[in-house]
């Protein structure tokens, strides 16, 4: 259960964050946008690991705290680095 509210602060933060205008620009992006893109598949795959070793141990909570955290960070950075594309006809 207490996995399940750590989830949700972290989302509600991250979604939060993201209608702040200029929350992307206060971290500080210094690597490229492959880079970031890279270390969001990574953590991704990290964090749902740490979900599922959370679930049956609780030390892990904090672990998925740190995850969420980093990718919030890393996708914030990714979307002010990446390029603005249109489809043009």
């Amino acid at each position: 259960m207490t996995v399940f509210r750590i989830i949700a602060a972290a989302v509600a933060l991250t979604l939060g964050l993201a209608f702040i205008p200029g929350a992307a620009a206060a971290t500080q992006c210094r690597h490229s946008a492959g880079e970031y893109a890279q270390v969001i598949r990574h953590f991704e795959s990290e964090a749902a690991k740490a979900r599922a070793l959370a679930d049956r141990n609780p030390l892990y909570e904090s672990d998925v705290a740190y995850y969420a955290s980093a990718l919030a960070d890393a996708r914030a950075c990714h979307r002010l680095l990446s390029p603005v594309t249109t489809a043009s006809r």
